[in-house]
């Protein structure tokens, strides 16, 4: 079966991740990487290869031809989303073999679903969100626009649209998390938020110890 053609909207580290999983865990060929005119201009010395978004438009609305949108920032990649869609560009979405799904999981268009993610059933994922390892419960609902880097997420929660929720951060189950929500690494939630709020951890602390004092009078 001859596969879908796709560009990658990005030219960073994480345009590099998707491309890769896409090229090899997928239905689709990773025929380049493009930007908007405004940021290739800007970094010209290191966008060789990379086409110009506006000028391969046409192109992209070709029938067998699709964009992936591979911005970590929520309201930066929103943009670019709501642009493509208003051009009739289609959305690929990458859901990766090695994640943990079920068939009734429901999910929009330019959606990640990245390796390690573990989702039961009844959970459905709004459009243009980027899971990495993340771990939701079940009857759980992601909104349009959300970054998930590795949190667990009990059944029955609501994520609100453009959130980020970092790094091993728990969400307790029956939770409504609000809209424009940054979740920090290891952070507790045990009870709903409003709207644009921002928790963090404590932050870590050094002990005045080293390794050789643990490795000699506890290790041995």
């Amino acid at each position: 079966m001859d596969k879908k053609r796709l560009f990658i909207y990005g030219v960073g580290r994480l345009a590099e991740y998707a491309a890769y999983v896409f090229e090899n865990d997928s239905e689709y060929e990773v025929e380049g990487y493009c930007i908007e005119n405004e940021y290739f201009q800007k970094n010209k010395d290191q966008n060789s290869g990379t086409r110009i978004f506006e000028k391969i438009e046409d192109l992209l609305l070709q029938e067998d031809y699709y964009l992936f949108i591979a911005v970590g920032n929520n309201v930066v990649r929103e943009r670019i989303y709501t642009a493509a869609k208003e051009k009739g560009i289609k959305l690929a979405t990458y859901i990766s073999s090695r994640a943990s799904t079920w068939p009734n999981m429901k999910t929009g268009d330019n959606c990640f679903i990245g390796e390690g993610s573990v989702i039961q059933p009844f959970v459905t994922i709004g459009a243009n969100c980027i899971l990495f390892g993340a771990r939701l419960g079940h009857h759980t609902q992601v909104s349009d626009h959300v970054l998930l880097s590795g949190p667990t997420i009990g059944g029955n929660v609501i994520v609100g649209k453009y959130t980020f929720i970092g790094l091993n951060a728990v969400i307790l189950q029956n939770l409504e998390i609000g809209a424009k929500n940054i979740i920090g690494m290891g952070v507790s939630i045990k009870s709903s938020t409003g709207e644009g709020e921002v928790y963090s951890s404590p932050t870590f602390k050094k002990r005045e110890v080293s390794f050789d004092d643990i490795s000699n009078n506890y290790l041995n």
